[in-house]
């Protein structure tokens, strides 16, 4: 999630949509134009008490479940971190998800 908030205040506030021209700003002069929504984020989440679940990804298991399920690597892992710690139902609107038969999918 800090990525997603850092790549669009990036092109918000900078008006940066490359990566690499991002990555060399924030070597250059740092993340001082995200500092303040990225600490509102954690406030957030400590306000409403949320965990933010490590990612899993074994990968032979990664592989596998890539493999078997159709997936992408990221939405694998995703997949993998739900099954590792026991979540069964995931908030989204991929569709992908919807072929993992120990996720329940929302909406």
């Amino acid at each position: 999630m800090e990525f997603v908030i850092i790549r669009r205040l990036a092109k918000r506030r900078l008006g940066i949509r490359n990566l690499s021209k991002l990555k060399e700003h924030v070597r250059k002069r740092g993340l001082d134009f995200a500092i303040d929504m990225l600490e509102r984020y954690t406030e957030m989440l400590h306000e409403f008490d949320i965990t933010v679940l490590r990612d899993y990804a074994e990968p032979k298991e990664l592989l596998e479940t890539m493999r078997i399920y159709r997936l992408t690597p990221s939405d694998a892992i995703i997949a993998l971190t739900c099954k590792h710690h026991s979540v069964d139902t995931i908030l989204t609107f991929d569709e992908d998800f919807k072929r993992i038969p120990w996720l329940k999918v929302i909406p």
